[in-house]
């Protein structure tokens, strides 16, 4: 097997391959002795009896019938080009990921350019998700790539029917609609759904009542800086005209 790099992950991966090859080459642009790799790595690469070095040198071509049979290397002092019987090539020179179409936009970047996320794939643009490789992330392997566009498209739709739940039954009603942000589990929440359910509002045709499980909508919540529940806010024409953060009831039946 054949090696092309020098850095961490290319003397890691050499390593990993002598469990299962004979003979593990690492193809090395430096001189000899000289590498990218940190320390540690080098010593145990060193040490590995199954791997072997070609310094001063770069892959320059790939050759088989169907399958990798030769490596044609070129010695990047002489320009030599010389071949290299091989049953497989796994290539560690770095990464440049395609986000250039990204830098004029809101969507963070870290200093190489990869797209910072969380995990649930969210950047730093609400409703924009990214998944594969130009994520910030410690592995980049198509199975990780996988889980990552299944994430995206999970949270994708929740963003979506999230959205178009709120424009439809909030912004767009022409009904004053009460949005009671609350969660099952806390029991002051459960205390205030029941005071404005006594209080008549959803009885009442000029007013609408909206619950936000703080929980599984945090983008409503994060949206309208909701830290404490319940809160309950009272919107009219898509605007908020009240704001009650851990009502007592006397302060529902005042603006209720």
């Amino acid at each position: 097997m054949v090696v092309v790099g020098n850095g961490n992950s290319a003397i890691e991966e050499a390593i990993y391959l002598t469990k299962f090859a004979r003979r593990v080459t690492i193809i090395v642009i430096h001189e000899e002795g000289k590498m990218d790799a940190e320390k540690l790595f080098q010593e145990r690469a060193y040490a590995n009896d199954k791997i072997d070095f070609i310094w001063n040198s770069t892959l320059e071509e790939v050759k088989g019938d169907g399958i990798v049979d030769t490596a044609v290397l070129k010695n990047v002092k002489t320009g030599e080009l010389t071949e290299f019987n091989c049953d497989g090539i796994f290539i560690f020179v770095g990464r440049v990921p395609s986000t250039d179409f990204l830098e004029e936009t809101e969507v963070e970047l870290n200093e190489q350019g990869y797209i910072k996320t969380n995990e649930e794939m969210e950047t730093s643009v609400q409703g924009v998700y990214a998944a594969g490789d130009v994520r910030e992330k410690p592995v980049r392997q198509v199975i990780t790539a996988a889980g990552d566009g299944a994430t995206a498209a999970v949270m994708a739709q929740s963003y979506l029917e999230a959205e178009e739940h709120w424009r439809e039954n909030v912004l767009q009603t022409d009904k004053q609609v009460v949005v009671a942000f609350w969660n099952p589990t806390h029991s002051k929440s459960l205390d205030t759904l029941q005071t404005i359910e006594k209080l008549g509002v959803e009885q009442d045709d000029s007013k609408k009542l909206v619950k936000i499980d703080t929980y599984r909508n945090r983008l409503i919540t994060e949206r309208y800086s909701v830290s404490d529940i319940p809160t309950i806010l009272v919107i009219e024409n898509g605007e908020v005209i009240e704001r009650l953060e851990q009502p007592e009831s006397q302060d529902l039946e005042k603006i209720l």
